[in-house]
């Protein structure tokens, strides 16, 4: 290999591929090599990220970065883009490729801008301009957000980017077959199943997104509670009517949402997938919850463990197997007594009007954050109070709230004698669970009699909830 000859990589970025071609980027690549060709470098490598903005800063560019690692091992001895805001719209990334040349005497040259950092000029250009297209990036997203909300005042849809699931692309229309799956979805829900578990009967049955991937629990749990599929826009916290069908009713949109953004609502499978129990299960002796843990010979157990920093004692074990089938029995023998029924008809009249507070205490976040944030008109500690205690207020609300709905995964089981049977054997581990927490807050294991080597129901010690 020649010594002299430089070798260059050439980097090209798109924000939005519109066409699904990488036209724009082809053609940047195009005038990066002619130029490399007119300069006499070689080329020994291209990177190039797509859809991929370089203004935002959550945005993770694979290319870019790989990019900067060629330059840190010397693979590259500079860096050529078709124009500079293509590199990058945020000084801090600017620094980041700089340092990586100055290290490695490199540098960045740019086709339709008079810059090459290997001279003093060029460096102040290549800032200034960062600079400049930082500012425009920023005036663009004002603007954004003012027609977004100007279209969400309308009920204009937001149409962009992938089909939503369950709507024809222009969202005047619904997909009956994908409409079907999306109720089908928010019954698995009340009826206590996971988001987890809707992903894995989906999956076994072959049901995909729109952009033809398997459904993840983050993206199911952002379709079903996202306002879209209600008809409706969320605006700051405040709701506006959208101009598109609806799939499902305000009701069950915001029985839903109450539901999944429960903050005590588990988000992941830990080991409730071999232990119904996990969670529930309370020792007797110091209070602490009991953990699964299985003995050496894999025979599945609840311990309490001793913990570094907490009160737990390490004094108390269960098998599970046994436990696990007490509870069965006492939830099935609770579910076939009439009194239930009653029990929970007083509740629910107990717990009307939830979702009015909750939507209230939205409304008035939404406004405490436009008063501070807009108008100026609180203090940084005035609006730290105020948030703090409308949070508090909506976190506890929601709790109740889907503790309340909870119990529509019961309610057919009252009085229904062998019903309730059938569907424990079918039901998944994360549904079982679901009918225990509606009846049941916790389980104190009471500690065992010196001497007895077998099970004694006696030890399990259910607080309910009715």
């Amino acid at each position: 290999m020649d010594k002299d000859v430089v070798r260059v990589g050439v980097y090209a970025r798109i924000s939005e591929d519109r066409d699904g071609q990488q036209t724009a980027t082809e053609r940047q690549l195009r005038d990066c090599r002619e130029m490399a060709q007119r300069r006499g470098w070689e080329v020994a490598d291209e990177f190039e990220d797509v859809d991929i903005s370089a203004y935002s800063k959550k945005a993770r560019r694979p290319e870019f970065e790989r990019m900067l690692e060629a330059l840190r091992g010397g693979d590259i001895r500079g860096v050529v883009v078709w124009k500079l805001d293509r590199l990058t719209r945020q000084q801090r990334d600017l620094v980041r490729v700089m340092e990586a040349c100055e290290q490695h005497k490199a540098f960045i040259a740019s086709v339709m801008e008079p810059i090459d950092t290997r001279e003093n000029y060029g460096q102040f250009v290549a800032e200034l301009l960062v600079a400049q297209a930082r500012m425009e990036s920023a005036n663009t997203s004002a603007r954004q957000k003012r027609k977004h909300a100007e279209l969400a005042r309308q009920g204009v849809p937001i149409i962009g980017g992938s089909r939503t699931f369950g709507y024809s692309r222009d969202m005047m229309a619904i997909i009956p077959d994908e409409v079907e799956l999306i109720r089908e979805a928010a019954e698995l829900v009340f009826a206590g199943e996971s988001i987890r578990g809707v992903c894995r009967q989906w999956k076994a049955r072959g049901v995909v997104s729109t952009q033809g991937k398997f459904w993840q629990p983050s993206s199911l749990k952002r379709m079903l509670t996202s306002p879209t599929i209600s008809a409706r826009r969320e605006l700051g916290g405040l709701m506006t009517q959208g101009q598109w069908p609806a799939v499902i009713d305000e009701a069950t949109s915001s029985r839903l949402r109450s539901i999944l953004r429960d903050p005590g609502r588990r988000t992941s499978p830990g080991s409730a997938r071999r232990y119904v129990l996990s969670g529930f299960l309370r020792c007797g002796r110091c209070g602490e919850r009991l953990l699964a843990r299985p003995r050496p010979d894999h025979v599945r157990r609840y311990v309490c463990v001793l913990q570094t920093g907490h009160p737990s004692c390490g004094k108390m074990a269960v098998l599970a197997e046994p436990v696990e089938r007490l509870l069965y029995e006492m939830v099935a023998q609770v579910l076939d007594h009439e009194a239930l029924g009653a029990a929970l008809s007083i509740r629910s009249a107990e717990d009307d009007g939830l979702a009015q507070k909750i939507a209230a205490d939205d409304a008035a976040l939404a406004t405490l954050n436009n008063d501070f944030y807009v108008e100026r008109m609180l203090s940084r500690e005035e609006y730290v109070t105020a948030r703090a205690t409308l949070t508090g207020r909506i976190d506890a609300n929601r709790a109740a709230a889907a503790k309340r709905d909870g119990r529509s995964v019961i309610g057919k089981f009252i009085g229904g004698g062998g019903q309730f049977q059938a569907a424990w054997e079918a039901g998944s581990l994360d549904w079982r669970r679901a009918v225990i927490g509606a009846l049941i807050d916790h389980i104190v294991i009471e500690s065992a009699v010196k001497g007895r080597n077998f099970f004694e129901p006696g030890r399990v010690k259910p607080v309910w909830r009715f």
